[in-house]
């Protein structure tokens, strides 16, 4: 049985990283800001979960008028260029709608046609592979170029597509190109395949969870039939919280409504979708999401400022010995992989190991390196200020200038 003063253990729990610079790629895309914090808090929608739902008149969040749901969505679905969008929980739910639509889809009446299986980028993030997986579809990834660059060419989906075809004598049932990929932060050649699928009338999935809110995103110029995004990723908002944009041709069986009828009681649910499991979050993340679009917007705007100093950055750390951006030169997202032997090394002979080096960072008030790796290192300097981009660079190379060369009892 749980005691009740065992329990006071959670409502100490503190946040040790507040008032810290943030550098977690999966993070700066993502923070809230302060204006929004506060109108959160100050109008009260944090006092209970459901807090869109007072004024749900048909049994969807999505439906609701009061927050301006509805209008909010259609805003959505404009800014990404599409024609019709839903809210879901997280980027990974929407993927799972979409895989969940097309293995339907084969089914049905695409059976002659494709056959199950998804051809993605072979950088994609592993929920993509997930919700396949959880939908009775198959993954087939073209190549990449391999070490340093990692990168995809728009041909490669071409071959996999013929080679496809030959095998099965049909097409895939899906193409999926992650826009951004998760470990090196390439910009993949969205719009060249979405040509490509668009050529062999394949249904064609953008996951824009790392660039929608962040740079400018259409899935109109993708060529794309359905769009995933993250917006507690790339939209300054609070999570569980993502969005599908489609387009008037896929809408309908995407976000099909409820059929199902009980059998004893006779009750149905005709105004949920199933796709995104009846009716998605009606809490603050929403809530969040439409406080933040204005800021969204604005950025957007700016995003061949945050570029160059990204760019900027990637040379201040390179002047570090052997350190190295893996990925595509030039980069064209905030997304940074680095190669850093000189702190692997220092990890070697240092009594904290590969723990050292996000140690060192979060004593100078900078955090978001993964714990324990020092080989190898991801972060993002998006939204960051110059000054605070400054004092990011000065970290880097103190800790360098610091170990190194040093013995190991001197550790």
């Amino acid at each position: 049985m749980v005691k009740l003063g065992s329990l006071q253990r959670y409502s100490q729990i503190r946040n040790q990283y507040k008032g810290t610079t943030i550098v977690h790629p999966i993070m700066t895309g993502g923070l809230v800001p302060e204006d929004v914090q506060r109108r959160l808090y100050e109008e009260g929608w944090t006092k209970i979960g459901y807090s869109v739902c007072f004024d749900c008149l048909e049994g969807r969040s999505s439906l609701i008028s009061k927050p301006p749901i509805t209008k909010f969505l259609g805003d959505i679905a404009e800014f990404f260029g599409g024609d019709r969008a839903e809210h879901t929980f997280g980027c990974r739910a929407a993927q799972f709608a979409v895989m969940k639509t097309i293995s339907s889809f084969l089914k049905s009446e695409g059976s002659k046609r494709y056959t199950k299986v998804v051809l993605a980028d072979p950088l994609c993030h592993y929920t993509t592979a997930i919700a396949a997986e959880a939908t009775g579809l198959r993954i087939v990834e073209p190549p990449h170029s391999g070490y340093p660059e990692y990168k995809v060419e728009a041909e490669s989906f071409r071959k996999k597509i013929e080679e496809i075809k030959r095998e099965t004598g049909r097409l895939p049932g899906l193409i999926v190109v992650t826009q951004v990929d998760p470990y090196y932060g390439n910009l993949n050649p969205a719009e060249e395949v979405g040509e490509v699928a668009e050529e062999y009338d394949i249904p064609y999935m953008v996951n824009a969870a790392y660039t929608a809110g962040v740079m400018p995103v259409s899935m109109r110029e993708l060529h794309a039939d359905f769009l995933t995004v993250s917006a507690h990723k790339s939209m300054a908002s609070l999570g569980p919280l993502g969005f599908l944009v489609t387009n008037y041709e896929w809408h309908k069986r995407v976000f099909q409504r409820s059929k199902i009828v009980t059998e004893w009681s006779g009750r149905a649910f005709g105004k949920k979708i199933p796709n995104i499991f009846g009716c998605s979050i009606g809490g603050i993340p929403l809530i969040s999401a439409m406080y933040s679009f204005p800021h969204v917007v604005e950025r957007v705007g700016r995003w061949e400022e945050e570029l160059k100093k990204t760019r900027w950055f990637i040379r201040e750390m390179e002047k570090i010995d052997d350190v190295m951006l893996i990925g595509e030169r030039p980069h064209r997202h905030h997304l940074l992989h680095f190669e850093t032997p000189i702190f692997w090394e220092i990890s070697k002979r240092h009594r904290r190991r590969g723990f050292f080096l996000a140690e060192e960072m979060i004593k100078r008030g900078i955090v978001g390196l993964h714990r324990g790796l020092s080989k190898h290192i991801k972060l993002s300097t998006y939204g960051l200020s110059w000054e605070e981009l400054e004092k990011v660079r000065d970290a880097f190379h103190e800790v360098a200038e610091k170990y190194a060369g040093e013995s190991v009892g001197s550790i």
